[in-house]
């Protein structure tokens, strides 16, 4: 699942990514808003200038980290404060100042992408 997502991304296909977010039978959690479409969700996100696409791809190409039946990607968003490794390996995705304030708030806030080990993508999501 994972190379399929980023192969989709990297096409920007929202379409392939609108499968496999809906391919198990149950939605990917993408938004904290009402959205239902992931897809048109990351299209319209990506048109106001937001790199959600790039982020998926840099973000499972980073360690992972297992938390309960989830792979979540990346490692820091379970690892947290107990990692600097981990810190460090988003610098190239999030920006210094980006990074210290998830810190001060006392975890990572970015995006993390949770899979099954079945091969059901279960999130893609970024916030608390």
């Amino acid at each position: 699942m994972r190379q399929r997502i980023i192969a989709a991304a990297v096409a920007c296909d929202y379409a392939a990514l609108n499968t496999l977010a809906d391919e198990n039978g149950k939605a990917v959690r993408f938004s904290y808003g009402g959205d239902t479409d992931a897809g048109d969700y990351w299209r319209k996100s990506e048109k106001n200038g937001n790199p959600d696409l790039a982020r998926i791809v840099q973000v499972l190409n980073l360690p992972y980290a297992k938390e309960g039946n989830l792979y979540f990607w990346p490692a820091v968003h379970v690892t947290g404060a107990k990692s600097d490794k981990d810190w460090a390996a988003i610098s190239g995705i999030y920006s210094d100042a980006e990074v210290r304030g998830m810190k001060d708030q006392g975890g990572y806030l970015g995006l993390r992408v949770g899979i099954t080990p079945e091969g059901d993508w279960q999130l893609a999501v970024s916030g608390d």
